[in-house]
């Protein structure tokens, strides 16, 4: 099996960032400039599956990604370097979610015939006046906020590079011509 994790981000304001930036910087973060947020949905795939394949099918969907409102951008882990200069993101997952009938919808319906199973979170990035949010300020906003303990378990990481769906769509088009 082979995971492709995919980044959707509203190119929209998104208020719950906003939330979160204002709740944040009152409970200390004072240098707190910004919070991005992204929905993150890791898809495991046969091994012989092409990911832009499995990425083009996915925004086609359009039941996890609306290109109206929504930017797509997928990295393959293992594959990718970390995004220089060095960022870090906390993924936010819930610890009981099932996602079986949204795999069974997305294989069957929408003809992923390669996904065998995924998985959904919440990417969070801290940037603070100079900069990225350093691990610890991220981890601290975990602890505080960003994650509930008895439902979610969170992950810090340093940021993948990450391919936009529409690269992906552009080169496609070029290829055909």
């Amino acid at each position: 099996m082979v995971t492709i994790d995919a980044a959707i981000e509203l190119i929209i304001p998104d208020n719950t960032a906003f939330t979160v930036l204002t709740a944040l910087r009152h409970l200390g973060y004072r240098d707190l400039a910004k919070v991005e947020r992204s929905e993150h949905v890791v898809l495991s795939v046969t091994d012989d599956a092409a990911p832009e394949h499995v990425i083009e099918q996915l925004s086609r969907a359009e039941i996890l990604f609306n290109p109206n409102k929504h930017r797509m951008s997928y990295g393959v882990p293992n594959a990718a370097e970390a995004a220089t200069p060095l960022q870090f993101e906390a993924i936010v997952r819930d610890k009981d979610e099932n996602n079986d009938r949204l795999v069974k919808l997305l294989a069957g319906t929408f003809g992923i015939t390669a996904l065998h199973g995924l998985s959904r979170a919440v990417g969070w990035r801290l940037y603070n006046v100079g900069g990225p949010a350093t691990r610890e300020q991220l981890e601290g906003a975990c602890r505080t906020l960003l994650a509930n303990p008895i439902s979610q378990s969170y992950d810090i990481r340093p940021r993948p590079v990450r391919r936009q769906v529409r690269e992906l769509e552009e080169a496609t088009a070029k290829a055909k011509r």
